[in-house]
């Protein structure tokens, strides 16, 4: 009698224990299915400069069509004339993060005059968007050591790029754009262009379905340095910086 009691027991702990086995491989399917930035496909960002201007909606509306999102590091003087592009950007899942007030070089500033230029740009971008500034990119790409420490005090990371199309030289031309980074994009790349100009409009015509038969997301360069280093870290610079190699993070 005992020994059919045991039994039942086993019995039923050897179906529980199935059953709690099908269960937890049914979530971790569901969770594996569930999409996540880069766990299957490479991925980069494209990063617009100097805007918003005439041609950054028709980059949205080629964004959208083909599922794609983007960074656009905008000026702060044209954010109140471009606002329902801005609000536009964000409500597609983009995102909108400065590049100064008026596009100085930086390292010319007195420590004031840096922190106004970045203030500003910062609060202005807030307003339209309710979302908080956590990183800018420098005009030119220019740091120093002492804009690095401004920019730490004020609670900023810093976003250059890895991949320059050298989109407003006057000799490049949208198919310069486009072979320079079908050529040299890798999972990873921060591309660098310019929304203020028509062949990088034409490019992207041609580059944004391009990267994605190729396999690529495009994602917004934040969502891209989390994925690889997690938080932003105030005052750390990520991409290329000329004049401050050592100030190279990527991986």
């Amino acid at each position: 009698m005992e020994n059919s009691r045991l039994s039942k027991l086993f019995t039923m702990a050897a179906v529980l224990g199935i059953a709690l086995a099908l269960l937890l491989t049914g979530c971790r399917s569901q969770a594996d299915r569930a999409p996540r930035v880069g766990e299957r496909k490479p991925m980069v960002a494209l990063t617009f400069d100097d805007g918003p201007s005439p041609y950054t909606d028709r980059i949205l509306d080629l964004l959208e069509q083909h599922g794609g999102r983007a960074t656009f590091f905008v000026l702060g003087r044209n954010v109140a004339p471009w606002r329902d592009t801005i609000i536009r950007t964000v409500n597609m899942g983009s995102e909108v993060a400065g590049h100064t007030w008026t596009h100085p070089e930086l390292t010319t500033l007195t420590d004031e005059e840096i922190k106004e230029e970045l203030r500003r740009t910062s609060e202005v971008i807030e307003q339209v968007t309710g979302i908080p500034q956590r990183f800018y990119r420098p005009p030119f790409g220019l740091l120093d050591q002492r804009v690095v420490n401004i920019s730490a005090e004020l609670g900023y990371a810093i976003v250059n790029w890895t991949l320059d199309t050298n989109d407003w030289r006057p000799e490049v031309d949208a198919d310069a754009v486009y072979n320079t980074i079908m050529n040299e994009v890798r999972d990873g790349s921060v591309i660098l262009m310019h929304d203020t100009l028509d062949i990088t409009l034409a490019a992207m015509e041609r580059v944004i379905p391009a990267l994605i038969a190729r396999g690529y997301q495009l994602v917004p360069v934040s969502e891209l340095l989390n994925h690889f280093y997690g938080e932003l870290r105030p005052g750390r610079v990520y991409g290329i910086n000329w004049n401050m190699p050592w100030l190279f993070f990527w991986p």
